[in-house]
Formats: structure tokens, sequence, C-alpha cells
């Protein structure tokens, strides 16, 4: 035994070297809201050392509160080799957060690029890298407009049913109607320097869906697990469940302008976040979409999201 290794040291570290240095795997989650206790708890009791050779993918979502954003992302960065992160509509609120206004961050456009700063000084990437085994990541901005939205008879589409219309703020510079464009616009500037190396291996992530494909395909699969339920149940939606005001997801899902960079970039996987469902879908343009969120406490005791509520190992091939 090498002499500068103790005994109590390598069994504190027995995860760390039974696994070969080459054995890298990557790791999708979203939605963390650790904001809920017991999310933040599922944070901290991720093992300290199965993954410090491994990538995390972390899809956005993790909280509003500038603490325990910069908490949470300095306890992946001590448990993985690499953190990757994009915010998501959360991190984004400024109303009436007391912290926001201790740091001056008037508004959602500040918030954005305080936080991008934040990751680049704890070594968390918000920037397109490439993996020790040659796996390109990257991160795509995004916001949501309405070239998602699919109209339906009996769902209410009103932005001032989400919490965004209250709790962010924009400026006359990026009004709440250029959100989409302005933050996908961020993402160009890396998008052309990928086409310059041949690498296929490539994941992409955003927090928001990215195309009326994507929205439709989710939509599907939710009304086939609405169907088995009922079947399962051998019941039909009640009375009550009817006159329940539903607001219209795909009015806030997501944006078009994402597919467009999709398309350019070609990945083999994209993961994506915001609808706190778990699921894996193939529009059939050869990319394969990933939700895999943590959500919200009464969202997996109820089963809206499916067990087992880990980390997403992402798998992809050699072409």
């Amino acid at each position: 035994m090498n002499p500068y290794f103790t005994k109590d040291f390598v069994l504190n570290n027995i995860h760390y070297f039974a696994r070969d240095m080459s054995d890298e795997k990557i790791y999708a989650i979203s939605d963390l809201h650790v904001d809920q206790i017991e999310n933040m708890k599922w944070v901290e009791q991720l093992s300290s050392d199965q993954y410090l050779n491994d990538t995390v993918i972390i899809a956005g979502d993790i909280t509003h509160v500038l603490s325990k954003l910069t908490q949470t992302l300095k306890l992946f960065k001590s448990k993985f080799k690499n953190v990757y992160y994009c915010p998501g509509n959360h991190e984004l609120w400024t109303q009436s957060q007391m912290e926001d206004e201790e740091l001056q961050v008037d508004n959602s456009i500040e918030k954005f690029h305080h936080i991008i700063k934040l990751c680049d000084s704890i070594g968390v990437h918000t920037k397109p890298g490439v993996t020790d085994q040659g796996v390109t990541i990257v991160p795509l901005f995004g916001w949501y407009d309405e070239s998602l939205h699919k109209p339906h008879p009996e769902v209410e589409s009103d932005l001032r049913l989400w919490s965004d219309n209250y709790r962010c703020k924009w400026t006359s510079e990026v009004p709440q109607t250029e959100a989409a464009k302005y933050f996908v616009g961020l993402n160009k500037k890396h998008i052309y320097d990928l086409n310059k190396n041949n690498n296929k291996k490539i994941i992409t992530f955003s927090h928001f869906l990215t195309s009326k494909k994507l929205m439709q395909a989710y939509r599907d699969e939710m009304q086939r697990r609405r169907d088995q339920w009922r079947e399962n149940k051998n019941d039909t939606t009640s009375n009550q469940e009817q006159n329940v005001i539903k607001a219209n997801f795909s009015l806030v899902a997501g944006t078009e302008l994402l597919d467009e960079q999709l398309q350019i970039i070609k990945p083999q996987v994209h993961i994506f976040g915001h609808s706190h469902r778990k699921m894996v879908l193939d529009i059939g343009d050869g990319i394969t979409y990933v939700n895999n969120p943590l959500g919200y406490v009464k969202e997996r005791e109820t089963g809206l999201i499916e067990p087992p509520h880990e980390l997403y190992e992402i798998k992809l091939v050699d072409k």
C-alpha cells in the first residue's frame, strides 16, 4: 500500500478506488425545488464518494432563493467531478425577495446574469464543455413564448394563472414578450463553434420544452397515463374534477426557438425539465428527450412523479 494512503483513507474512499477512472458516468436531474426541506435532504443524502468521477446535469428550477441556490450548487460540486446547470423560471423570481434586494438585484435579467457569475465562481458549467471521455454537453438557456401553445376548450390559457407573471420583473429592453428570444439568443455564440468539430457524442439540455412536437408528445403521454389510471380504477373523471380550473401548461412550456438550435447541434439526447413529469420521448427527429424531475414532495407522494426518485444515467451510443 502507498505509505501516503492510510487504511482509513482507503476504506473511506473504497467506491472511488473501485471504479476505473475512465468509467465516467453522466447523470441528469431537474426541478429540485430545494425550498422544500425534504428535497434539500435528498440532495444532501446523495453519496459523497460514488460520483466523484462523474458528471451531473441540472436542468433548472433549483430554487428562487440565492443562498439556497449557492448551497445546492456547492453540494453538487463537492459530490461530482463536473456540474452543468442552466437556470429555470423559478430562479428568475425577484418580486418580494429580500435577499435579491440586499444584493441589489432589481429584475429577472440582472438576477440571471448574477447567477451565471455565481456559477463561474463555484466552478459550475453554464457553457458548453467536453468530458474526459469526449462527450460534449451543451446548456441551452431559454424562456417561453406562445409558440408551443395549444388551446383547449376545457383548459384555461391565461398567464395570470402562473406565478411567474407576478414573481418575475422584466425591463424595458427585455419585456416578458421578448424574454424567450433574449435567452435563446445567448446560446448562439456557442452553437456554431460546435460545428467545427466532428464530435457525435453530444448532450444538450434546457429547462424548457423545445418544440410543438415535443409538447404534443408530452400531452399524448399524459393522456395515455390518465386513460390507464381510469382503466385501472374503472372510473371516469368526476364532476368535481371537471369543475376545477386547469392552467394550460402549453402556454408557458417553452419555445420553438430552442428547436431551431437543437436541429443545428443534433444531439443524441436532450434533457428538459419544467413539466414535473418523468418521461423519455421519441418525436422522430433522431433525438431522445428525457425529463427526470425530483419535483414537489406532494407530486411524489401521490404518484404524479413515479419512483424511483433518483438521478437518471444518460447512455450514449457510438456513431
